[in-house]
């Protein structure tokens, strides 16, 4: 059989080949095979071109080899793409069992059943952890020697601007991340036979006077608390906004200016009732609370120069005409997640 026979036969049988795997390890073991298999068919298609016999059928031969070339080309970079994206899939397996809002009337019960849990060792893990710890990954060397790095990549996709608190058994019986609506201030770790709750307990106890703006074109809501279940006062403050424009062209510039113009003249109309609020507030604010439209909350606070702490709460901030309070109950949600 002739080389030329011969490299026929082995590019016929690629096909073949790719089929038979499927496997993280066992493309990788294939595509070294087939860039093996290209390098040789690269030195017969170069020695096909020096031939002093350039007969039809060499020539017919040689562009056969070429399409065969190509096409093995085209499918080693497909089943290197299929690797990539094994690999990718496999560093994003770890993730959360369950992520949950946990609120104020919930919570109490379910502290009370965490902090019930007792071993006859210290094998509990608590852990409080600030944003500033997050931020700088104090996180990895405070927790390395303790968990393991499955808990640790999961750990880092926690994004809260609160810190938060780990609840870990080390025989991941309890599992538990646990942020909460207002910031962790002091940090802590502490092993034993039980999950130390306290810290916690105190935190969202704390006594306050939180005022909440929750933005949306054409409809928010503002209003002062002082027991964290219902407002004070409040009040919805309504403007016309147009609704956004589907159609293109220059019609749809004019409407999104005119639509911007809504927006701007409502941002307008709740700084002014915003500013009435606090002014006429009898209580000292301790915090105020962003939500809905953070943008639009953002661009209506920062032309006040106020002094008070902002919190941005990402809640579904959904004003209802008769219950304004549920904004308030999810503000003060903790929320859940399983390890």
């Amino acid at each position: 059989m002739s080389q030329m026979d011969n490299k026929k036969k082995v590019v016929e049988n690629l096909n073949s080949i790719f089929n038979r795997y499927s496997g993280k390890e066992k493309l990788e073991n294939e595509i070294e095979k087939l860039q093996s298999h290209l390098l040789e068919m690269e030195i017969d298609k170069t020695r096909l071109e020096k031939n002093e016999n350039n007969t039809k059928k060499a020539i017919a031969a040689k562009q056969e080899a070429e399409q065969k070339l190509n096409e093995a080309t085209v499918r080693v970079e497909t089943l290197s793409y299929q690797l990539e994206e094994l690999k990718n899939k496999g560093t994003n397996e770890n993730s959360f069992t369950l992520i949950e809002e946990i609120s104020p009337t919930i919570f109490e019960p379910y502290i009370e059943r965490l902090a019930s849990i007792n071993s006859g060792n210290d094998s509990f893990i608590t852990a409080y952890i600030t944003h500033k710890q997050m931020q700088t990954n104090e996180i990895q060397t405070k927790l390395a020697n303790h968990l393991d790095q499955d808990t640790l990549q999961l750990l880092k996709k926690i994004n809260t601007n609160t810190g938060y608190v780990l609840f870990y058994d080390n025989m991941k019986l309890v599992c538990e991340v646990i942020v909460p609506p207002i910031p962790i201030t002091k940090s802590s770790l502490e092993i034993a036979g039980s999950f130390n709750v306290e810290p916690l307990t105190k935190l969202l106890a704390r006594e306050m006077t939180v005022c909440v703006l929750a933005t949306h074109a054409g409809e928010s809501l503002i209003g002062i608390s002082s027991d964290k279940n219902i407002f004070d006062e409040d009040m919805v403050i309504r403007s016309s906004v147009k609704a956004k424009h589907t159609k293109g062209g220059f019609s749809q510039r004019r409407f999104e200016r005119l639509r911007d113009e809504d927006i701007s003249h409502h941002a307008d109309k709740v700084r002014s009732a915003l500013k009435d609020l606090l002014s006429n507030s009898i209580a000292e604010i301790d915090m105020m609370f962003l939500c809905g439209d953070i943008v639009l909350a953002e661009h209506i606070v920062d032309e006040m120069n106020l002094e008070i702490p902002l919190m941005v709460r990402n809640i579904d901030a959904r004003i209802e005409k008769h219950d304004t309070d549920n904004i308030l109950r999810s503000i003060f949600s903790c929320r859940r997640y399983r390890l």
